[in-house]
């Protein structure tokens, strides 16, 4: 086989296009120019080899087998999927964001919203603070006055009234 020049210069000329040019177009050009070429590619292979497509006859034997084949696809694909949701794995998880604090804002209005929402959680600490203090109040008042100590019976307690003897039965 003869080596070309003008074949050669062609090859060099599309690397220079490829690495000078290209990376300055931008993605949407560069789809349309492939789209362009390939069809512009797909139309020149057919007029050039259109005599061999139609003397071609080998895929006359697999339209027998065509409907066989497509089903057996069709049933690999749902395996392949169907297998992908059982396999055991983990998912990939979002970083968590680390964002500075709105204390460090320096616009008037992040500024109010952090006051706001400091004080806010403040307060809503608080209620969650006195409401664990009343149910914590509720819980050793129900202890002490039944007699239990850290679930077991304290002996030393007066069994009066029904709940008591009731208690002292168990």
């Amino acid at each position: 086989m003869e080596l070309f020049l003008p074949s050669i210069l062609v090859i060099i000329l599309a690397a220079l296009i490829i690495m000078i040019i290209f990376p300055n177009f931008s993605p949407l050009i560069i789809v349309i120019l492939s789209v362009i070429l390939l069809t512009a590619s797909t139309y020149q292979h057919f007029q050039f080899f259109w005599h061999e497509y139609q003397q071609s006859t080998w895929q006359t034997v697999l339209k027998i087998f065509a409907p066989g084949i497509i089903i057996a696809g069709v049933f690999i694909y749902i395996f392949i999927v169907g297998s992908s949701f059982l396999m055991s794995g983990s998912m990939p998880q979002m970083p968590a964001m680390e964002l500075p604090s709105a204390s460090t804002a320096t616009n008037a209005v992040t500024s109010a919203i952090n006051n706001s929402m400091t004080a806010v959680s403040g307060a809503a600490n608080s209620i969650v603070n006195a409401g664990s203090n009343v149910a914590n109040s509720i819980k050793n008042a129900a202890t002490n006055s039944l007699g239990f100590n850290n679930g077991k019976r304290n002996n030393n307690a007066k069994a009066e009234g029904p709940t008591g003897s009731t208690l002292a039965v168990l």
